[in-house]
């Protein structure tokens, strides 16, 4: 063979090498973590009427609607709306229950700033995470009202 051929096709075979390589060596993609992906948003039917921890004479109350993002492992524990009824999700009952034991161990001091809401929000993510099987990511008020 001569010494220009030999020029030409040496760096095309180290060229497909290469590329082979980088085809058949390179890591598999990493498996989607379906708690970390977003998926439906449930709204809890009733609002939650709920007095405050404030100390004092004068009773204070917060009135507060909740809806959950759940992650997209959690979507198949929502039961759609029916005929009349609303959607619900599995253990709405405890969900319900976290979400007044957080309420209910606020004052309205705390509830009446961008901060106090944040962290209740935070609080219920992480009750209903850790106390039932539901995936939740964040949590959105539909409404709010301290008295």
């Amino acid at each position: 063979m001569n010494s220009k051929a030999l020029i030409i096709i040496a760096p095309v075979v180290a060229l497909i090498a290469a590329a082979a390589g980088w085809l058949f060596l390179k890591p598999a993609p990493a498996a989607v973590d379906e708690t970390a992906q977003p998926g439906l948003v449930h709204t809890l039917a009733d609002p939650f009427v709920v007095n405050l921890a404030d100390s004092g004479g004068v009773p204070r109350f917060v009135k507060v609607g909740v809806a959950l993002r759940l992650a997209r492992s959690s979507d198949d524990l929502v039961t759609p709306a029916g005929t009349g009824a609303p959607a619900t999700v599995e253990g709405e009952a405890q969900v319900r229950d976290i979400v007044i034991a957080a309420l209910q161990a606020r004052t309205s001091t705390a509830l009446g700033t961008a901060r106090g809401r944040a962290a209740l929000k935070r609080e219920i993510v992480r009750r209903i995470t850790r106390d039932t099987d539901i995936d939740v990511l964040d949590v959105y008020y539909t409404e709010f009202a301290v008295q």
